[in-house]
């Protein structure tokens, strides 16, 4: 996939060029777009696969082998992209309905994985941050609100709803 932005004629007269490079993709006319969109891509790559790592370093403390793992983390990913497109019309619509799992509910669960990671030896700092994101979302009033609601957080890690 390649990403581009910027005149949408220019892309559509050099489409088919493009296309012996890879997967072309226009976002936008916005120039910029091209360049943020892959800031954010890799924010979400280097996320899950520092989450990968993290629960493959987990299971391997037992003796699981990652590629048994990996097995079991590639069927959950793709149950957990559906969350994404689910999480996405709530962002978009600022409404965050608790119907699927609170954050009240995921600050109470993160908990068996840092208590399984200190048991192991396992370094919990990316648990202990994702709790401490999801303790802000809930001191801001989000804890009966989706996870989604962490959003509010991240983009205003300064101020409350």
């Amino acid at each position: 996939m390649f990403l581009y932005s910027g005149p949408r004629a220019v892309f559509d007269a050099y489409r088919s060029t493009l296309a012996t490079l890879g997967d072309p993709l226009h976002l936008g006319t916005d120039p910029g777009l091209a360049s943020l969109y892959d800031a954010a891509l890799l924010g979400l790559m280097w996320s899950t696969m520092t989450g990968w790592l993290h629960g493959t370093a987990l299971v391997n403390a037992e003796k699981t082998e990652a590629t048994a793992f990996t097995t079991v983390a590639v069927r959950w990913l793709s149950a957990v992209a559906g969350f994404l497109t689910t999480y996405a019309r709530q962002v978009d619509d600022g409404r965050y309905p608790g119907d699927d799992a609170t954050v009240d509910v995921q600050i109470a669960t993160i908990d068996h994985l840092i208590h399984a990671a200190a048991a192991r030896g396992i370094d919990d700092a990316l648990p202990e941050l994702l709790k401490a994101t999801m303790e802000r979302a809930k001191e801001a009033g989000h804890g009966s609100d989706s996870y989604a609601s962490v959003i509010e957080v991240l983009k205003n890690p300064g101020g409350g709803r």
